[in-house]
């Protein structure tokens, strides 16, 4: 029985792929992003493998049809390649690299864009239980091999793109049922707890989201905590366990990760964007900059003219 299922899992992984290809058929290779009719459906193709680079994981979840990747979240790095996904309910700064694709067998990704409040919603409409969790991972983010009721069920998704009449009427449905079996699937504990985590540590919220509308601003733990009503232990505590980082190293991956994107429009100069992003010190800057992303500001933009980034 395990071999026909396997077999069948493989089938339709293959099926998939033939569908996802199609899809790319007669774009530029130049092209790596493909939008569909559905908000929340993209596509990703990488020609070419690429190096180990940092970004910002936003809330989604994203299949691997062909080729094979490396992500690094928190401290651990997973490999993984067809048939697997990474997913994660929050903005989550971590490092991904393509680690097989050619022009000939591009790598191929596709990605669901996710809202945890449509997760959290789900799971109190259909009074899903708690998942009995005996794996200790990161409830951030993490990586999963797609089973066949899900791959199935993208499938449908996929071949439905065909029937434009059928889109505004199935594609919800659909989209409900890929959310339910993520969450259900082997590995949907760190999904549940990421959701249920979102909705209940309001303080942390509420943390995250200073950081990301004001990380150009000094940050004081003491006076963050006391605006979301929790105490300085009890905030590091929890934002620490639901992104797998502190709030400071949330805020200077954030300040890195703007700044990086200032430094490519090659508009401002390097210690213009330092003081920008909310660094006193250049040199700071510059150090910071290069510990995360492995070289100096200026080399690291001439180099990523030539070799885009994968996130």
């Amino acid at each position: 029985m395990k071999s026909i299922d396997a077999t069948h899992a493989s089938t339709t992984l293959a099926l998939l792929r033939e569908e996802a290809l199609a899809l790319f058929q007669g774009m530029p290779l130049a092209q790596r992003e493909l939008p569909t009719a559905l908000p929340y459906l993209s596509f990703i193709r990488f020609t070419q493998t690429t190096e180990l680079n940092r970004g910002m994981l936003e809330p989604s979840m994203c299949l691997v049809l062909q080729g094979e990747k490396t992500i690094l979240i928190g401290q651990q790095i997973t490999h993984y390649g067809a048939g697997s996904y990474v997913v994660s309910a929050i903005d989550l700064p971590v490092s991904g690299q393509v680690a097989q694709a050619s022009p000939q067998a591009p790598y191929i990704g596709l990605r669901i864009a996710l809202d945890a409040r449509e997760l959290a919603a789900l799971v109190i409409d259909m009074q899903l239980a708690v998942p009995d969790s005996r794996r200790k991972q990161p409830a951030a983010a993490y990586v999963e091999e797609a089973d066949t009721e899900l791959r199935e069920a993208f499938l449908r998704l996929l071949r439905m793109l065909k029937k434009p009449q059928d889109l505004a009427a199935i594609g919800p449905l659909l989209k409900q049922e890929i959310l339910y079996r993520l969450l259900t699937a082997r590995g949907g504990e760190a999904l549940y707890e990421s959701v249920t985590a979102h909705a209940q540590e309001k303080g942390v919220n509420e943390a995250m989201l200073w950081i990301k509308h004001h990380y150009d601003q000094p940050l004081k733990i003491e006076q963050l905590a006391k605006s979301v009503s929790m105490s300085v232990s009890s905030l590091h505590h929890r934002f620490k366990a639901l992104t797998v980082m502190s709030p400071l190293q949330y805020q200077k991956q954030i300040r890195l990760l703007e700044a990086r994107k200032l430094l490519l429009t090659g508009k401002l100069e390097a210690a213009t964007v330092a003081y920008q992003v909310g660094y006193e010190s250049p040199s700071q800057f510059s150090r910071e900059y290069r510990r995360l992303f492995g070289a100096p500001p200026l080399q690291d933009i001439e180099y990523l003219k030539h070799h885009e980034p994968v996130l």
